[in-house]
């Protein structure tokens, strides 16, 4: 159980030396125990079926990060197979074969139930020729109890932390923090009652509104163990074309997501728009938000919008 290692030991040997391989980017390295997070309504979801539609050669395009050629497999504790059925009925062409998706429905059973189930499952399918390398669960706060409770979020790190070193898997853990203030910086903390699971994790990265727009976010590193932290965080845009994924844009300063300060695009109305906008805010019977909602606006173009006009 305890091992002591020479300078030899630690610099002789080659393997040792090399960095592991990416698995998406700098967030997530081949051989890591990682937790993807974000608030109520940012997309993790989504963003993890890109991640795992990337890894084995499909999906899109990442800007300048490299595919890594592995097999996946997307253990989902909260949407049927109709429903996903229904969100990808485009992107058939870009889901890889290597691709699995395992759909485990937890109504009828105790969270205490639903962890032995995965790793039979995980383990049973390392015996497979294609064994799948990459393990995304979405979410751990669905499936195995509240993301607040420590005792239980630190039993659920050490089980995926043995499950991962015994077959050389790259896991990654979504959860949902319903918690997070709005507008505010994404750090270890955004994980409330279970920041201490991150001592026992070798990286985490969370996906944040952007206040540019509702179909914007940004996805920011907080915790790494392979590289230097990442300055900037990676700016992307919701979009159905060809299907429904995240659109790469580049990279910004977080802040600058949380002022609103970054123009990704001119919002440019329509006469027809201009007119419903005007009226709506005439009459005054809607919220800003509710304006922004109904003509797929921002809440900061509505409210710019009202003060310039005088409204």
């Amino acid at each position: 159980m305890i091992q002591i290692q020479s300078k030899a030991d630690l610099f002789g040997n080659e393997e040792n030396k090399k960095k592991a391989r990416e698995v998406f980017g700098k967030f997530l390295y081949e051989g890591e125990l990682s937790i993807l997070f974000g608030g109520s309504g940012t997309g993790k979801s989504i963003l993890a079926n890109d991640i795992a539609f990337f890894a084995g050669g499909g999906g899109h395009d990442w800007g300048d990060i490299e595919c890594p050629n592995i097999p996946s497999l997307y253990i989902d504790l909260e949407m049927s197979t109709k429903q996903f059925a229904s969100r990808y009925a485009t992107a058939e062409e870009y889901i890889p074969n290597t691709y699995r998706r395992a759909m485990i429905d937890t109504s009828e059973m105790d969270d205490e139930d639903i962890l032995p189930e995965v790793k039979k499952l995980i383990t049973a399918m390392q015996a497979e020729a294609n064994a799948p390398k990459l393990i995304i669960i979405d979410n751990i706060t669905n499936g195995f109890g509240s993301i607040m409770n420590a005792n239980k979020m630190k039993k659920l790190v050490f089980e995926f932390k043995k499950l991962k070193e015994k077959f050389g898997l790259t896991i990654l853990l979504i959860a949902h923090c319903p918690k997070l203030r709005p507008w505010s910086p994404l750090t270890l903390d955004s994980l409330g009652g279970s920041k201490m699971i991150a001592n026992f994790i070798d990286s985490a990265f969370a996906i944040g509104q952007s206040r540019c727009g509702k179909q914007y976010k940004y996805i920011k590193q907080v915790k790494t163990r392979e590289s230097h932290s990442l300055p900037d965080v990676m700016s992307v845009k919701l979009t159905d074309d060809p299907f429904l994924h995240y659109q790469f844009l580049g990279y910004n300063g977080e802040l600058a997501h949380l002022d609103g300060s970054i123009e990704f695009e001119k919002i440019e109305l329509t006469p027809e728009q201009e007119a419903i906008l005007t009226n709506m805010l005439m009459k005054g019977e809607h919220t800003y938000v509710e304006i922004a909602d109904f003509l797929d606006l921002t809440e900061d173009f509505v409210i710019g919008f009202a003060i310039e006009n005088k409204l």
